[in-house]
């Protein structure tokens, strides 16, 4: 019979089964210490190890003399896979949303924009402009800002944004990112975000600058903010090549 680990880590895997089959709803309260060890058969000590884990994984949170409780599920997206929102919340078995914010095309005259250096564009070229809420099982996630060159996209507003992910109509129109660079940062939340996203003022949030690519040219530019009480993101991590000596 092959070895399943230390009991704790069996018993936390055993909660946290129980939390992802729903049986334990979001801001549940679990049992207590000494219920979970007599119906487990070990010592305390062992039970608050297996929720110390679940708190580090955020799977629960604990409130000091009231016990631990069931966190809100965080949506966990991997970063070596370039996909839509859309796409992602599917995977993920949330029902995708959307609210479209701001839709137009700009002229942008300073030069020292972001956006057209990033696009490689000249001071006075015109951008498409779209502002999103995107939601999962319509709970609101991310505030998502993207600039598309206008010369490429010159129909892209004609589309039916409400229906079709921005990344859908970019391949309709033969301009799908295959590749991407983005950038997060920790941040606290300005008012104007904050209140999309229905959370307070200064509240915790991850800043995920991408720019996407086609053949090599950019046609992306994306600023996001995502809660960050209800994201994480994973990245898979290889060992470091020794470099070749004389090199």
């Amino acid at each position: 019979m092959l070895n399943p680990g230390p009991v704790y880590l069996v018993i936390a895997e055993a909660i946290r089964k129980e939390i992802i089959s729903e049986r334990l709803a979001p801001h549940t309260r679990l049992d207590s210490e000494p219920e979970l060890a007599r119906r487990h058969q070990v010592a305390r000590e062992t039970v608050r190890r297996a929720l110390s884990r679940l708190s580090d994984d955020a799977v629960i949170y604990r409130r000091r003399g009231s016990g631990s409780f069931v966190a809100e599920p965080r949506v966990a997206q991997d970063l070596q896979q370039l996909f839509s929102f859309t796409e992602f919340m599917e995977y993920m078995g949330l029902r995708p949303g959307s609210k479209l914010l701001e839709a137009g095309v700009l002229r942008i005259s300073d030069p020292e924009s972001p956006i057209l250096h990033w696009l490689r564009l000249k001071p006075g070229a015109k951008v498409v402009h779209l502002r999103r809420l995107r939601l999962g099982s319509g709970e609101p996630l991310v505030v998502a800002s993207t600039w598309l060159p206008e010369t490429m996209f010159r129909s892209f507003l004609k589309k039916d944004l409400r229906r079709h992910s921005v990344y859908e109509v970019m391949e309709q129109m033969g301009r799908k990112p295959s590749h991407a660079t983005q950038t997060i940062e920790a941040v606290t939340l300005g008012e104007a975000e904050a209140k999309l996203l229905t959370v307070p003022a200064g509240s915790a949030a991850l800043l995920i600058r991408r720019v996407g690519y086609s053949h090599g040219v950019p046609v992306e530019y994306a600023v996001d903010y995502y809660r960050g009480d209800r994201t994480r993101f994973r990245v898979r991590l290889g060992a470091l090549e020794p470099r070749p000596s004389g090199a």
